[in-house]
């Protein structure tokens, strides 16, 4: 598993749902839960890489807009799930998703990726 991947999975009192490397043309899921694994076929996770990399092409053109500091993720927020993408090199990342209420540590597990990254 990544170092990311592994971060992730270990972080906090927060069990992620899904954990997944992505790459320029295949992905890797690292990690399900047990209790998300029957929800979710080779099919819905294919869609959703495809989703995610469209997703992080038009990601890539917007930073360039901002062009300040450093891309240290995408998240998305969901009425009971949020999700994370945390770019490592062009068009590749690790996908992150959990459970989500509004005590959810986001710039938490942000800030201790993004930590993480900078010092490998």
């Amino acid at each position: 598993m990544s170092d990311i991947a592994d971060i992730i999975r270990d972080f906090g009192e927060s069990r992620p749902r899904v954990v997944a490397d992505l790459h320029s043309t295949t992905f890797e899921i690292k990690y399900v839960r047990e209790d998300v694994a029957g929800r979710y076929s080779d099919r819905d996770f294919d869609e959703a890489y495809k989703l995610i990399m469209a997703n992080t092409v038009t990601g890539d053109e917007f930073k360039s807009l901002i062009g300040e500091g450093q891309f240290n993720a995408q998240t998305l927020f969901f009425d009971d799930i949020v999700v994370f993408f945390f770019p490592s090199q062009r068009y590749e990342g690790v996908f992150a998703s959990f459970d989500y209420d509004g005590s959810f540590p986001v710039n938490e597990l942000v800030k201790q990726v993004s930590e993480t990254r900078t010092e490998s």
